[in-house]
């Protein structure tokens, strides 16, 4: 034991872990308990002098003995709770949630006792915590020069965070017994944690929620006897629909998890009253950029409705429908994202008729994202319309006039997953009113494939443009940006504007804005027709007129007078393929041989993307035409091409 005790009170956490491993092999024997209690309640004594490292080893010690299969004496057991309250106001803060931690121990032990006992200091440490001392913000806001909201959202706050962690541990190990103990003290105490201006706090606030909502007598479901939970389900889902559309991504995630067990726990027949409030932000929250927030709802969906779904969607939408719309609003960019992708589920995945009234709201709430300064949020704004007008045509047919120009603005953008989602979006659009709008959509692409002629020699993916950021995009040189508030993703708002007018200005550094968009250069004008075509050869009608064009795009991988063309010849040889299968051999056989140069300069490419997209499109031509007729058509083209391909790449050309 005196080796144990020397790292429980070691200086080096590794030591003290070491230590509480040490103890746990003592509990295999019964016969250890007296010896292990000595040690312990010697460690644990509160001492003004005793280093907080001897503090925080012998509580997590006591807490693991008091869990383990041992049964520890009532006189321990009375230590241990004299010495953890005595240090939940300890100056250390990991001393402070060792001693929460071992409360909780206690509780799962001695049950509601422990909660009578702890009442009135942890309510007062949570209470008197809850506001800081005015003066003392205002000498820290002094120091940070302004930057008040920074310091609302980062600053710690007392000993508010331990304690209401060390109240989260006794409810949870408490269990179904501790409904007797929720009072509206408590409840009010609680919801006032979660509207607190710092974000930890607020994460912790849900944290105690979800343990609260755990908490259902054994009896609730056989007999209809409602728990303190159930009773109170209205103000829990009120305080739920905030925390689920917190700008703050962890806060988010501890109402996710509040969320479910709050679901979850109630009897299914139940449930459905608290939908109208839970159901739209749960919603939502499956496509939220953080993946955490992400999965977790998705999960959660699953299991409230294996099955159900769609239903439970259309039952609800004249709840989901407003709150969409508001959060495509919103002054964070990644909610807004995520506004649109849910609003495209609508139109591909709920019943049409149920939808129906409500496409012309949702269009105009999509417009507005339309001319978003975040590309992310344009993207999914442009999928989202593209998925409403080939599902309501109809109903659309006004909108599409409004919306051509702008699919057209996306697929010229700097971003190419931008272009290629208005490729898709555009022929789908094309496909639904083929009368009036497929025509003139193939003439569009054999007027974006002779672009690639007007670009100058020295083509840039950032003119005018500081070096791009980690995520891919760059911001011009602009002195108003520098030694300014840097924000992070999905956090702080407002970040970028929103579209539409009262924009919110672009702010800090986000890698997605595109306040400062530049003009498109040439060839990606040329690089989004040439993604056009590939979808559009998807299309029937419009098969003919492409294959018609097929020249003009063969003549695109022989401009190569600028910097940029191995990124246009990637997406012209990425595209071929899908090209050729869906125009079928006949027609473009042909046209093979025009391309065969081009892709001898792919082969041979520095560019190890460029490179492995001339492979792939050489493979996918021997599939089509057969190895055999692929070598003759080299042989006649470029019989030194033929060498290269038979010692590189023998299995596209036959022996």
């Amino acid at each position: 034991m005196e080796d144990i005790s020397k790292l429980l009170v070691s200086h080096q956490k590794l030591e003290r872990d070491r230590g509480l491993e040490a103890l746990s092999a003592q509990f295999s024997s019964p016969d250890n308990s007296e010896s292990i209690e000595s040690l312990l309640t010697d460690l644990i004594a509160p001492s003004p002098d005793t280093p907080w490292e001897q503090f925080h080893g012998s509580l997590q010690a006591s807490s693991r003995y008091i869990s383990s299969p041992l049964t520890p004496t009532p006189a321990f057991l009375s230590t241990s709770l004299t010495a953890a309250r005595a240090h939940l106001s300890h100056p250390e803060s990991r001393v402070r949630s060792a001693a929460g931690e071992l409360l909780g121990a206690l509780a799962g032990r001695q049950g509601t006792s422990i909660y009578t006992t702890c009442q009135g200091d942890l309510i007062t440490s949570i209470m008197s915590c809850l506001e800081r001392s005015q003066e003392a913000d205002n000498t820290i806001k002094e120091k940070l020069d302004g930057q008040e909201s920074v310091f609302h959202d980062t600053a710690g706050w007392g000993h508010l965070e331990t304690s209401m962690k060390a109240l989260e541990a006794i409810i949870r190990e408490t269990g179904a017994d501790f409904d007797s103990c929720i009072d509206t003290q408590l409840l009010d105490l609680v919801f006032e944690s979660l509207k607190h201006t710092n974000r930890f706090v607020r994460e912790t606030g849900y944290m105690v929620c979800c343990a609260l909502v755990s908490i259902h007598p054994a009896d609730e479901v056989t007999t209809g006897n409602k728990g303190a939970v159930w009773r109170e389900g209205g103000r829990f889902a009120d305080a739920l629909e905030i925390g689920l559309s917190d700008n703050w991504s962890q806060v988010r995630m501890a109402a996710c998890c509040a969320g479910r067990a709050f679901l979850l726990g109630i009897p299914e027949s139940g449930r459905s009253e608290f939908y109208p409030q839970l159901l739209p932000p749960l919603c939502l929250n499956r496509y939220y950029i953080a993946e955490g927030v992400r999965l977790h709802c998705q999960a959660t969906w699953r299991l409230l409705f294996s099955v159900s779904g769609v239903t439970a969607v259309e039952d609800n939408l004249a709840h989901i429908v407003p709150f969409y719309l508001k959060q495509a609003e919103a002054d964070n960019h990644a909610v807004r994202e995520a506004a649109c992708a849910c609003i495209a589920e609508l139109a591909t995945k709920v019943g049409s008729d149920a939808v129906k009234v409500y496409v012309p709201q949702l269009l105009e709430g999509l417009l507005v994202c339309f001319e978003d300064d975040s590309w992310p949020v344009r993207d999914a704004a442009c999928t989202a319309c593209g998925n409403f007008v080939s599902v309501f045509g109809v109903e659309s047919e006004g909108y599409v006039k409004r919306l051509m120009p702008l699919f057209y603005a996306n697929l010229e953008d700097n971003i190419p997953s931008v272009r290629q989602g208005a490729a898709i979006a555009i022929t789908s659009v094309a496909a639904t009113y083929p009368d009036t709008l497929l025509s003139p959509t193939v003439t569009r692409v054999g007027e974006l494939l002779e672009k690639v002629k007007e670009q100058p020699e020295d083509s840039k993916q950032f003119d005018d443009m500081s070096k791009p950021a980690v995520f891919g995009v760059a911001m011009p040189e602009d002195p108003t940006h520098t030694n300014q508030v840097m924000y992070s993703c999905g956090s702080l708002a407002p970040k970028m504007g929103r579209g539409g007018s009262g924009k919110a200005p672009g702010a800090g550094g986000c890698s997605a804005s595109h306040h400062f968009k530049r003009p498109a250069q040439p060839w990606e004008q040329t690089d989004g027709g040439v993604r056009l075509f590939a979808e559009l050869a998807n299309v029937t009608a419009a098969k003919p007129g492409l294959v018609a064009l097929l020249s003009a795009l063969s003549s695109v991988t022989r401009r190569r007078h600028f910097e940029h063309h191995k990124h246009l010849l990637e997406t012209v040889y990425k595209a071929l393929p899908v090209i050729f299968r869906r125009l079928t051999k006949p027609k473009i056989k042909p046209h093979v041989n025009d391309f065969l140069e081009g892709l001898k300069y792919g082969l041979q490419s520095d560019n190890n993307l460029l490179r492995a997209a001339s492979v792939e499109c050489l493979q996918s031509m021997s599939l089509m035409l057969g190895p055999n007729i692929l070598r003759g058509r080299i042989e006649m083209t470029d019989p030194d091409m033929l060498l290269y391909v038979q010692h590189a790449f023998p299995e596209t050309v036959g022996s």
